[in-house]
C-alpha cells in the first residue's frame, strides 16, 4: 500500500467514524479508482456502502475485496453477514462458514452462521451454531433461545426445553423468554409437562398482562390439557390484543368449533378476513367451520380452489371429501378421497435375526412393552385408554431393527410401483424423498384409537404385532376408514374396515379418517404405526 493510498483511507475512515459518510464514500471510491487491486480498499468501500443503505453496491465492494484474499476470514464475515441482514440466508452460507472455520473461538460468527442456517432451513447446522455461541458465551440470552427454536424446528423437545429453561434462568423477567418455553412444552403430552408449560404461560402473563402470545400459549395449553373453556377465552383474549395474529385467530376459531359453536367459529375467521388478515391456513379453517355448521356448498367453494393452492394439506383433502359426501352424495365423496382404492395391505417378512415369525412377534411384542418412552394415554392425542411409545425407533434393539429394515423395504417398493397423477388427491403427492416417524400403541379391550387422520405426513400405516382372539369376530378391534369427526355434519357415509392381521402392513393416505373399534374380551391389541412425510 502507497502512503498516498494509506492516507486516503485514514481520510475515509475518520470521516465514517464522524458520520460524514458522504465524505467518506469519496475517499474511498477515488482510492480503489486509482488502486483498484488494494483489499484494504474495496473492503472499506463495502462498510462504507452499506452505511449509505447501498447494500447491493456494498456486497460487490466485499466480493471484490475477497477475489484479492479469497482466504481473508474477517471479508467473509463481513459479506456474510451483509448477505444475512439482506434476506439472503443461503448466499450468506458460505461465507459463514469460512468465516467460522477461520474464528473457531468467536461466538458472533458462530451465532451469524447458525441463524442463516435457520433462515435457510438448515435445521441441524443451525442447532451445532448456537450450542458453539452458547458454549463459548453462556450468559448469552438469545443465543440459548435460537438454540431452543433451532432444536424444536427438528422436533428435538427435551433438547430445546432444556435450552429454553437456560435461557429463562438467565432472564428470570423476560417474558419472551417464559412464552418460548411454554409453547415448547406444549408440544408434550404428559400432563406434568403441559402443567409446566402453563406455570410458564402464567409467569409471562405476570410480566406483561398484555402479552398476546402468552395468551395463545394459555390457549393451547389448556386445549391440551382438555379445559375447552379456558382454551377458547384465552385465544379470544389474544385475538383482542394482536388482531392480527394469524395463530391467534386459528385456534380460537378452531376452539369454537371444538365447543361446539362453529357458527361462532365462522365468524371469527369472517372478522379476519374483513381486517385484511388472510392466509391459506385460515382460509382453510374457515372451510372447516362452515361445514362443522352444516354449510357445506360453501365449504366446498372454498375448498376447491385450495387443492391448487396446498395440494399436500391433509386437513384440505379430508374435508374436502366430507364436503363432497354432504353435497354430492356417498359416493362422489369416497371416489375422491379413493377409498376403495388406496388402502392397501402387504404382508410383512420375517428379519433375518429370527427363527420365525412367532418368535419375532413374541420379541417386538416384549420390546414395544418395555419401551423407554411409553406413555399412557398422552394427552391431546387420538389414544383413549392405550399406552403410545413415542418414537418407536429410540430403541435400537434387534427386534425393532428389524422390523425397521423390512418396513422401509415395503414402503420403497410401495412407492416405486406408484404413478403421479395430478388429479389424484393421493398420487398428486408421490414424494421423491421421505421422512418416517414410527410409534407403537397397546391398547387392552377398554382402549381404542379415536377418530383422526395425520395432518403432517403423506402416506401412513399400520402394522401388527399382537391381536386378542376377540379381533376375528364382528368387526371387533378392526380398522375403520373413511368416517368423519362426530363434530361434521351426518351424511351418508362410505366406510371401509379392515381386520388386522398379525404380520400385515396396512397403508393408506396420511388424510384418510380413521379409527380403531372397540372389542371386549382379554389380550393386548399391540400394532406399530409410522407417518411419512416428503421431504
Amino acid at each position: 500500500m502507497t502512503p498516498g493510498t494509506r492516507r486516503r483511507l485514514q481520510v475515509a475512515w475518520q470521516a465514517l467514524q464522524q458520520g460524514r459518510v458522504a465524505v467518506a464514500a469519496e475517499h474511498a471510491r477515488a482510492t480503489v479508482e486509482a488502486e483498484p487491486d488494494e483489499f484494504d480498499a474495496w473492503r472499506m468501500l463495502g462498510v462504507i456502502e452499506h452505511a449509505l443503505g447501498r447494500s447491493a453496491a456494498g456486497n460487490e465492494a466485499f466480493r471484490r475485496s475477497l477475489q484479492l484474499r479469497p482466504d481473508d476470514v474477517p471479508a467473509a464475515l463481513d459479506l456474510g453477514t451483509a448477505l444475512l441482514n439482506g434476506g439472503d440466508a443461503q448466499a450468506a452460507l458460505p461465507w459463514l462458514r469460512q468465516a467460522v472455520a477461520g474464528l473457531p473461538s468467536d461466538a458472533r460468527a458462530a451465532f451469524r452462521l447458525a441463524t442463516a442456517a435457520y433462515a435457510a432451513g438448515q435445521y441441524d447446522e443451525a442447532c451445532e451454531g448456537f450450542a458453539t455461541a452458547t458454549r463459548l458465551q453462556p450468559a448469552w440470552v438469545e443465543a440459548w433461545s435460537n438454540l431452543a427454536a433451532a432444536h424444536g424446528a427438528v422436533q428435538a423437545y427435551p433438547e430445546a426445553i432444556a435450552a429454553a429453561r437456560q435461557a429463562v434462568s438467565l432472564q428470570p423477567d423476560g417474558a419472551e423468554v417464559h412464552v418460548a418455553l411454554a409453547l415448547l412444552l406444549s408440544n408434550l403430552f404428559d400432563a406434568a409437562s403441559l402443567d409446566a408449560g402453563l406455570q410458564a404461560a402464567s409467569r409471562a402473563l405476570a410480566l406483561a398482562p398484555a402479552h398476546a402470545a402468552a395468551h395463545r400459549a394459555a390457549a393451547l395449553l389448556h386445549r391440551k390439557r382438555g379445559d375447552g373453556a379456558r382454551a377458547e377465552a384465552y385465544a379470544r383474549k389474544a385475538v383482542q390484543l394482536d388482531p392480527m395474529d394469524k395463530e391467534a385467530v386459528q385456534w380460537l376459531g378452531e376452539q369454537q368449533v371444538f365447543n361446539g359453536d362453529p357458527a361462532a367459529a365462522v365468524r371469527t375467521f369472517e372478522e379476519a378476513a374483513a381486517r385484511g388478515l388472510t392466509t391459506t391456513v385460515l382460509q382453510r379453517q374457515h372451510a372447516i367451520a362452515l361445514l362443522s355448521a352444516g354449510r357445506a356448498a360453501a365449504a366446498l367453494d372454498m375448498l376447491e380452489p385450495m387443492l391448487d393452492a396446498c395440494p399436500g394439506d391433509q386437513r384440505v383433502i379430508a374435508h374436502m371429501g366430507v364436503a363432497l359426501a354432504c353435497h354430492r352424495g356417498a359416493d362422489a365423496g369416497a371416489g375422491f378421497l379413493g377409498l376403495d382404492r388406496h388402502v392397501t395391505r402387504v404382508a410383512l417378512g420375517v428379519p433375518p435375526a429370527f427363527a420365525d415369525a412367532a418368535a419375532f412377534h413374541r420379541a417386538l411384542a416384549d420390546d414395544i412393552r418395555a419401551h423407554s418412552r411409553q406413555r399412557w394415554e398422552p394427552a391431546g392425542l387420538a389414544a383413549r385408554q392405550a399406552y403410545l411409545s413415542g418414537d418407536l425407533l429410540a430403541d435400537r434393539t434387534p427386534a425393532i431393527l428389524g422390523f425397521e429394515s423390512m418396513l422401509r423395504e415395503a414402503i420403497d417398493a410401495f412407492i416405486a410401483g406408484l404413478h403421479r397423477d395430478p388429479h389424484d388427491a393421493f398420487l398428486h403427492g408421490v414424494p421423491d424423498r421421505y421422512r418416517l416417524h414410527v410409534w407403537a400403541t397397546r391398547a387392552s379391550g377398554a382402549g381404542y384409537i379415536d377418530t383422526h387422520i395425520h395432518e403432517d405426513s403423506w402416506l401412513s400405516g399400520a402394522y401388527y404385532v399382537e391381536l386378542p382372539p376377540a379381533v376375528q369376530d364382528d368387526h371387533q378391534g378392526w380398522i375403520e376408514f373413511g368416517r368423519p369427526y362426530g363434530s361434521l355434519p351426518p351424511h351418508d357415509t362410505r366406510v371401509r374396515v379392515e381386520r388386522p392381521v398379525v404380520g400385515d402392513l396396512l397403508l393408506f393416505p396420511s388424510y384418510l379418517f380413521h379409527r380403531t373399534l372397540p372389542y371386549s374380551g382379554d389380550g393386548e391389541r399391540i400394532s406399530i404405526s409410522f407417518d411419512l412425510a416428503a421431504v
